[in-house]
């Protein structure tokens, strides 16, 4: 698509872009439109859907953003991917006999002709950007049967006659590793878990919190492919009687992905986890109203946000949705007046408004040091990834009791702990009770699936009061998981945050300060109103958000 002058004085009036990266752009992308856009995308230029939305219109067609748009597998399968490749389309649901497609030259009658006699249906042609189109490709058309295919193809003698270092090179070991990370981003796995068996490997994907079994490949695979992220990461690959951990930037094409990786010696060999910090998709900053927070929650937690100093936690285990969180406050609270810089290990998601720094240990960038320095930068508010030893926790909060907004992650089991936690690691009461000004703490449960989940009339009421005190006669009603097709028969699809939230007052603080117990400040908590993670968990429950049993489950020892 040629870049015409409409084009750009769209971009000028609804992308809000100057005149003069307008100018310096349409050069530097030699007029070609999608080129323009998508380079305007990544600077931060532009926001996507405009710009979307603006190439969509010059050609009279819909945009689609492919990042935000849920895929029909079974429609999906109806085109290969070679064709796919072939009309720069893919398909993506269907209503009625119709079946909706993107494609980046939705214009093109030929096109939508030759899709429609392929697919033996009436097609509906919408506009997607190149780079959507070629994540969706990346991504969507992974399947277990590539990888069934790669290994049945597989010359398994070469495991005897070839050396370690050379098998790991080899075209079949690379392609399984490298379609076991895209698989695992597409189904949205936070780990991958590779695990040597007597006479098998067997595989597994962390869903929305929980492990299953996802494949099993033949036991011969166990030790090169293992060998294969081990090189990946920058580990020793001939070393496998200690642990090793290594990190991997996975290069998709369309964006890199910070992959952690960790070996363990096992029974059988090396057990391999890996976990994913990352997706394909676009890293659009969350929105604090969009995270399904109580408002007894999201009222004083964006209260405390609003001040101009103090320190602001959130804690909860690994996993459980801190940085979320962080980047969401972040988001809240930016605008051009003001300062952000994050120190973080890693960089989780970009955004081109703040001032974002990866932690490296080894180029002696760790967070003390880059925190001591960060202060001599002029910040108004600052985000450190996550408080991990006393030198941090020290710098973090006299930087909050000197004129800074600090933002921060803790591991513990609930808010109110991370005021015992600051002082078990070092940092004094008489600073701890005037720097923390509100505590954060969140889980996640699953969300139960929309359309196949049925209200719960069979409770176990003994459980039900066990767990939240329930005194009522009266039972309300709750619902509980079913499995249809939409949710691959597990009832529940995505994931829900539970929180709750502990506003630090006068009282707590003199608390702290008199050296008072845990349950001291955890009576007075609950005195003045406390409420804790079952509560908000019991509450979605009732909302349908999520079953009892997930709630129970997940703050079985709060």
């Amino acid at each position: 698509m040629k870049l015409t002058q409409e084009i750009c004085r769209q971009f000028y009036k609804k992308a809000g872009m100057s005149e003069e990266s307008i100018k310096a752009l349409g050069k530097e992308s030699e007029g070609n439109a999608y080129v323009f856009a998508e380079t305007a995308i990544r600077r931060g230029l532009a926001d996507r859907d405009v710009a979307g939305m603006i190439l969509g219109n010059s050609l009279g067609v819909t945009y689609l953003n492919l990042y935000k748009t849920p895929f029909q597998d079974d429609v999906l399968a109806l085109l290969p991917l070679e064709l796919a490749q072939k009309y720069q389309a893919i398909p993506i649901y269907q209503f009625g006999d119709t079946i909706t497609i993107a494609c980046t030259h939705p214009e093109d009658k030929k096109i939508s002709g030759a899709l429609s006699r392929i697919l033996s249906k009436p097609v509906d042609l919408l506009f997607c950007l190149p780079d959507e189109l070629n994540a969706a490709y990346t991504l969507r058309y992974q399947n277990d049967s590539k990888i069934g295919d790669i290994v049945f193809s597989f010359d398994f003698k070469q495991l005897v006659t070839m050396a370690p270092e050379r098998l790991v090179e080899l075209r079949p070991i690379i392609e399984i590793a490298e379609s076991l990370l895209l698989l695992a981003l597409k189904e949205n796995a936070s780990d991958i878990h590779i695990e040597p068996k007597e006479h098998d490997c067997v595989i597994r994907f962390r869903i929305d919190g929980v492990l299953g079994e996802r494949l099993r490949l033949p036991i011969g695979l166990a030790t090169p492919l293992t060998a294969r992220y081990k090189i990946m990461a920058e580990m020793n690959i001939s070393e496998r009687r200690i642990p090793q951990d290594g990190r991997i930037s996975f290069q998709t094409g369309v964006k890199a992905v910070d992959v952690r990786v960790s070996t363990l010696p096992i029974l059988h060999g090396e057990k391999t986890v890996i976990r994913l910090m990352g997706s394909l998709t676009d890293s659009v900053p969350v929105n604090l109203d969009r995270l399904d927070i109580l408002e007894s929650n999201l009222r004083p937690f964006k209260e405390t946000l609003s001040q101009p100093n103090g320190m602001i936690f959130v804690t909860g285990p690994t996993g459980s949705g801190k940085s979320t969180m962080l980047y969401a406050a972040l988001n809240h609270i930016n605008n051009p007046n003001i300062n952000i810089t994050t120190i973080e290990d890693p960089v989780e998601y970009e955004m081109a408004t703040i001032n974002q720094v990866q932690v490296n240990a080894k180029a002696g960038r760790d967070f003390g040091t880059v925190l001591r320095s960060i202060l001599r930068q002029d910040p108004d508010v600052l985000l450190v990834g996550e408080i991990r030893d006393k030198e941090t926790a020290q710098i973090a909060c006299k930087a909050a009791l000197t004129g800074h907004l600090v933002l921060s992650t803790l591991h513990t089991n609930n808010a109110l702990q991370a005021i015992t936690r600051l002082i078990d690691m070092g940092v004094e009461p008489y600073i701890v009770a005037p720097t923390i000004i509100g505590v954060l703490a969140q889980r996640l449960v699953r969300r139960l699936c929309k359309d196949c989940k049925i209200e719960h009339h069979d409770l176990d009421v003994a459980q039900l009061q066990r767990y939240f005190y329930w005194k009522n006669p009266e039972l309300p009603i709750f619902y509980k998981p079913v499995g249809c097709k939409n949710c691959n028969g597990k009832g529940y699809k995505g994931r829900i945050g539970i929180h709750e939230f502990v506003k630090i007052d006068n009282t707590m603080r003199d608390y702290i300060l008199q050296g008072r117990s845990y349950n001291d400040i955890c009576n007075y908590a609950y005195s003045i109103g406390f409420k804790d993670l079952r509560f908000d968990g019991f509450i979605k429950a009732l909302q349908g958000l999520t079953s009892l049993d997930e709630v129970i489950r997940v703050t079985a020892d709060n």
